[in-house]
């Protein structure tokens, strides 16, 4: 066979393979891949002196939200996409989780809100519990530039317990997450066609800042100093 032929043919057929095990022929997409970081400042708030308890609402814990892409050019290629399913509530739970282990002096994560008094660790002083409020996804192209924008506004209810149930502290945050993916060249453009543009940083930005904000807001709430005051007594 002709060193060329063999060459087109071969990587026609790579190309093949990569679109089924994708997804693209099927109709059916991966999950899309979200590694979220730990905003740095986080890093920086100093540690409450407090034990507690953390329990994250399995409704925001085991969340996946599927989103399908918006083409609003008058006379642009619209491309078919299965919609892109992004599976971020467990990120978000362990950033969550890795959070308030900065945040506080020592973090149980808990199952449920039953017999919280005591735990293998020890007596808690109050209990952190997080549930997703509300997830919308936003996902456009705008193919004259060649530019895939993402939107992620998401928005949780943080409350704080003393181990009598009784509510300390509540607040709702919310935030928008934001995602840019261009191309830049031919062979990015026909990839980008075929699989679909980078949406997982939109995602990744909201949870690194949800996660700030709720430091920012269990540290610098008065019911919370408040409270670690009457522990002190």
């Amino acid at each position: 066979m002709h060193p060329v032929k063999y060459f087109s043919c071969k990587y026609a057929f790579i190309l093949l393979i990569f679109l089924a095990s994708s997804g693209c022929l099927s109709g059916q997409r991966p999950p899309v891949t979200i590694s979220p970081q730990l905003d740095k400042r986080v890093r920086a708030v100093t540690p409450l002196p407090m034990s507690v308890g953390l329990y994250i609402a399995p409704h925001l814990r085991n969340y996946v939200q599927e989103a399908p892409i918006k083409q609003y050019e008058a006379g642009a290629q619209l491309y078919t996409f299965p919609d892109f399913v992004f599976p971020f509530g467990e990120p978000l739970a362990a950033k969550i989780e890795e959070m308030s282990n900065m945040l506080f002096t020592r973090v149980t994560v808990l199952d449920h809100l039953q017999n919280t008094a005591n735990t293998p660790n020890g007596a808690l002083d109050g209990i952190l519990t997080v549930d997703l409020k509300s997830s919308d996804i936003e996902l456009y192209i705008e193919q004259s530039v060649w530019r895939a924008i993402g939107r992620h506004n998401l928005s949780i209810t943080a409350s704080f317990f003393d181990l009598k149930q009784n509510k300390i502290w509540e607040s709702d945050i919310a935030v928008e997450g934001k995602g840019l993916d261009f191309i830049t060249s031919r062979v990015e453009q026909e990839w980008w066609a075929t699989t679909g543009p980078r949406f997982g940083p939109a995602v990744e930005d909201s949870i690194q800042q949800i996660t700030y904000e709720l430091a920012k807001k269990i540290t610098t709430a008065k019911e919370m100093t408040d409270y670690i005051a009457t522990l002190k007594q």
